[in-house]
């Protein structure tokens, strides 16, 4: 299915020049994917389409402006959420060189001046200056909080998109599942795991 007729099945409310970008980055992945490896070999438009939608129905659930995507990889969720919202400040984490390069030929073409790229591994950065962390099929939830808990951000949210619920048991973090609004409409599981800092 297009863009288009995903997007109104949705809540979301998406204007046409937005839904042309997100279009435009779609076929870019296409496009780019054949050298680059950004999703499933195999993917076609309409999977990357559905991968669009998926990263868009996050939006209901970011309140945060400043924003990290870990593990960029083709830009999703980042991209897609810095078309969506041109107020959102959105860091892309990446190591991957070439993937680097599909990432800044996208921001460069659909002038996304929200966005910032960065090539590195989260477990370098030495503080995470943002109040979220958004992240797809990165790494596990546990190994995550590994990580990061040796920062000095202490009230740092991370939301995991995921396919299926699950739970985790952490020191000072606690988490709950959402359904995504996506799972309906692709007859996939879909959703998203929040996770927050205890309040002591």
């Amino acid at each position: 299915m297009s863009l288009k007729i995903l997007f109104d099945k949705t809540n979301l409310k998406i204007s046409k020049k937005k839904q042309d970008q997100l279009s435009e980055y779609a076929n870019l992945i296409k496009k780019w994917n054949k050298t680059r490896n950004l999703v499933s070999r195999n993917a076609n438009l309409e999977a990357i389409n559905e991968h669009i939608l998926d990263c868009a129905c996050l939006t209901a659930h970011l309140e945060e402006r400043n924003l990290l995507d870990l593990g960029s990889g083709a830009g999703l969720p980042g991209l897609v959420l810095s078309i969506l919202d041109d107020e959102k400040n959105i860091k892309l984490l990446e190591p991957n060189q070439k993937k680097i390069s599909f990432l800044t030929h996208v921001q460069a073409k659909l002038n996304l001046r929200n966005t910032i790229i960065c090539r590195e591994r989260i477990e370098n950065l030495e503080e995470i200056s943002e109040e979220i962390i958004i992240t797809r099929a990165v790494m596990e939830p546990k190994k995550l909080l590994n990580v990061i808990s040796k920062q000095k951000n202490k009230n740092l949210k991370i939301i995991m998109m995921v396919s299926k619920p699950i739970e985790i048991s952490y020191p000072n973090w606690e988490s709950k599942f959402f359904v995504s609004e996506a799972q309906e409409i692709l007859g996939k599981n879909r959703g998203f795991l929040n996770i927050i800092p205890v309040k002591n």
